[in-house]
């Protein structure tokens, strides 16, 4: 049971829910209408929050609050058009602007105050009441939240030091190490962004001759003409960004997501993207050449849908009726958005249907991941979705698991073994891998849990399902091997003595997709002799080790040296009043030393609890 302070933040929370919604327009249309001005003003906002943020921790707090809020103003606002092929056009306003960031702002507050409940009640926040004063900590195993957020920073960072600081490899070329798997010597390769030719620094020279004002008549917005080397450049940004997206969100090309799949989403998606990266880069060059044009009105485009299709049929190589498919998977339509009222995640989609043949492009949710939006769509379509995208997902991480230990040194076996008790089968290892230079073998609990989810509820339960499973399969392999010994594995293996080949050392590995550290979460995961790690740590481990001589117990000591370490953290309090109450939120907001270059949320700024 939730105690008297904790409860009174969900009591305050729908209090300020009741006053927010107060003000909305009863009118269908005039909601439409408000529903692009917080569209517009999302566009805007989002893609202009880095610069805007700068080291500003007051602004990078109100962008967060707005974006909690987008869910409910997209879920209370959508309405659908009636009237076939018309769009109301109407001038958008610093003041009609100012008015819908305000409203997702207030939203926000209302999604802040049933988080920061949800996290106390589970003892991640502390809070403590002082009459109308609430003062909110963050408990001190909450900060291991941090550690798996920034190792994907760490990574990159590690990739940007080679070849200057390659730990013994010798730097190849992606085309060569696939070419010629079998090459003596040490490599690393790291994959060039695709068809990087196509991209143009000199952009924006290109684009200078193709824009121009158009005068709606109610606000000047912008026009611009294609050229093929502009098409080309977007192309590659886009595949440049929607490939590491559709890994992020787990989505296999070989996915079957009813009559589409993962690879249909990615090629559809990738075409949009580059729509609205050169739609952003567009606007963008035409208000340095005209400043009578509206970036904020101009950066919200609308469009019949059947065009549209059209050309991402043509761009993507995929079949009509197969983009059709997509178009259904990724608009969201009015009805699809109520569900967001629901949805504490901030979800901004590819595209808007509005109901009347008309889509809506938001550009900001270039933003975010828009796959990860896409996928949450498609399982509310149809909740099989979510057993259909997991499927692949482990062989997709043991393939991607070898390809860091290649070459002959290593032997990779495929699929997974099941150890087995009295006939039955006690567990399996998702993947192995055996050094034939020392004998060591390392056994790997592969996981790629979903954890694009701010639920405090979902999160909670979810490393509390993965505390269990680590501490379970851990145990069951120790004791069979206690039970069998070592060399059981050889034959299990299949080792071959006469090339002296045996397990000489047992190692356990436990690599999870993107969160590991589940004390963050207030559930604690102590096993012994388990390397656990998070994917991009793995690999960064994997980098810096190099080709030792004992690879696999340098990388296993790497990671139980790393996992109890917690990065710096660096409070950004903040003061906030709701109704009557004062809210002191002390270090729900921070900053790490391990600064982002580019968040999830498109701001780069602060790091926040969940």
């Amino acid at each position: 049971m939730a105690d008297s302070s904790t409860q009174a933040l969900r009591d305050l929370a729908e209090v300020h829910l009741a006053a927010a919604l107060k003000p909305l327009p009863t009118d269908r249309l005039d909601r439409f209408v408000l529903f692009i001005e917080v569209v517009r003003a999302m566009d805007y906002w989002g893609t202009h929050a880095p610069a805007l943020i700068g080291d500003d921790e007051k602004v990078a707090q109100s962008f967060d609050l707005m974006y909690w809020g987008w869910n409910r103003a997209v879920a209370e606002l959508f309405e659908p058009l009636d009237q076939p092929g018309a769009f109301p056009m109407m001038e958008s306003t610093q003041e009609s602007r100012t008015f819908a960031a305000g409203l997702m702002q207030e939203f926000g507050k209302v999604s802040l105050l049933r988080r920061l409940a949800d996290m106390c009640e589970r003892g991640i926040m502390e809070v403590a009441r002082d009459g109308d004063e609430f003062h909110i900590h963050m408990s001190e195993d909450a900060r291991t939240q941090f550690a798996d957020a920034s190792e994907l920073d760490k990574f990159k960072a590690a990739e940007a030091r080679f070849p200057s600081s390659s730990a013994g490899w010798t730097m190849a070329s992606m085309r060569d190490a696939l070419r010629f798997p079998e090459m003596p010597g040490n490599y690393l390769a790291i994959a060039n962004a695709p068809v990087k030719r196509w991209l143009r620094p000199d952009i924006q020279e290109f684009i200078k001759p193709l824009v121009k004002p158009w005068d709606t008549g109610y606000g000047v917005m912008v026009a611009y003409d294609a050229r093929i080397e502009v098409d080309k450049h977007y192309i590659a940004e886009a595949l440049a960004l929607a490939t590491p997206w559709r890994e992020d969100s787990g989505i296999h090309a070989d996915a079957k997501l009813g009559s589409i799949t993962g690879a249909d989403i990615a090629g559809v998606g990738a075409a949009l993207i580059s729509l609205h990266a050169k739609h952003f880069g567009c606007v963008s060059v035409a208000k340095k050449l005209f400043p009578e044009v509206s970036v904020a009105q101009s950066l919200t485009i609308w469009g019949p849908r059947d065009p549209l299709e059209e050309s991402i049929s043509i761009m993507s190589g995929r079949p009509k009726p197969v983009v059709h498919a997509v178009f259904n998977a990724l608009a969201m339509t009015s009805e699809q958005s109520k569900k967001l009222a629901g949805h504490s995640t901030p979800l901004i989609p590819l595209l808007f249907d509005l109901g009347n043949g008309f889509i809506l492009r938001p550009v900001s949710c270039l933003t975010r991941n828009p796959f990860t939006a896409a996928r949450t769509q498609h399982q509310w379509l149809d909740p099989r979705t979510e057993h259909a995208v997991a499927a692949d997902r482990e062989d997709w991480m043991r393939e991607q698991l070898f390809g860091v230990f290649g070459g002959n040194r290593y032997i990779r076996f495929p699929g997974n073994l099941k150890l087995r008790r009295g006939g039955a089968v006690l567990t399996d290892i998702d993947a192995i891998i055996y050094d034939k230079l020392t004998g060591d073998v390392g056994l790997f609990q592969l996981k790629w849990q979903d954890y694009s989810t701010n639920d405090v509820r979902q999160l909670r339960s979810k490393a509390a399902n993965l505390s269990a499973e680590l501490v379970d399969w851990s145990a069951k392999v120790k004791s069979w091997i206690e039970e069998h010994g070592p060399s059981a594995l050889d034959r299990s293996l299949r080792l071959k003595q006469k090339r002296r080949e045996a397990v000489k050392g047992v190692l356990l590995f436990a690599i999870s997709r993107s969160s590991v550290r589940t004390q963050g979460y207030g559930i604690k995961t102590d096993v012994a002799d388990l390397a656990m790690g998070v994917w991009p740590q793995f690999v960064r481990a994997r980098m810096e080790v190099g080709p030792s001589a004992w690879s696999l117990r340098d990388v296993h000591a790497r990671l139980i040296e790393e996992h109890g370490q917690v990065p710096t953290v660096h409070p950004m309090p903040a003061v906030i009043r709701i109704a009557d109450k004062t809210l002191n939120i002390h270090d729900f907001w921070n900053r790490t030393d391990e600064k982002s270059n580019g968040s999830e949320d498109g701001t780069g700024a602060a790091d926040r609890t969940l």
